[in-house]
């Protein structure tokens, strides 16, 4: 039987929970602080698998009044089982924008992936954020 994915906007109750997947996944709890203010905002939305938080993704409008989602975050465990396509799909559901925003680095190619397999067109790259490591930009219109 196949796992049912649920998405719901993060309450302060899922603050340990999403630090811990962000950690999985960074290997420090460097954006704490960063995930606490967006759960605050109302920014973040996390990702249920089996009535247990699996990941969550973050968007705002920050990006030169665009939507832009900033995180797409899945805990290791949970990797390949469609939770980072239904966060992405969740965040064009609910999107307010017409145009949506995304980035993720060179190296991580399962992103990049994802992003072109749900129809995100690359926009430009930009270098020096990571070192070594450019930023590559997406949109969709949603």
């Amino acid at each position: 039987m196949k796992a049912i994915v649920t998405i719901r906007p993060a309450t302060s109750h899922d603050i340990d929970a999403v630090c811990r997947i962000d950690a999985a996944v960074l290997g420090s709890a460097s954006r704490e602080q960063e995930l606490q203010s967006a759960i605050a905002a109302g920014h973040c939305h996390v990702a249920s698998l089996d009535m247990h938080a699996a990941g969550f993704a973050i968007m705002n409008q920050s990006f030169f009044q665009q939507s832009f989602i900033h995180l797409v975050v899945v805990h290791p465990t949970h990797q390949q089982k469609g939770i980072g396509k239904a966060l992405m799909l969740h965040m064009e559901k609910i999107c307010p924008t017409a145009k949506l925003f995304t980035s993720t680095n060179l190296s991580n190619k399962k992103m990049q992936q994802l992003c072109e397999k749900l129809g995100y067109e690359y926009s430009g790259t930009i270098s020096h954020l990571d070192p070594g490591d450019p930023e590559l930009f997406y949109c969709k219109m949603v």
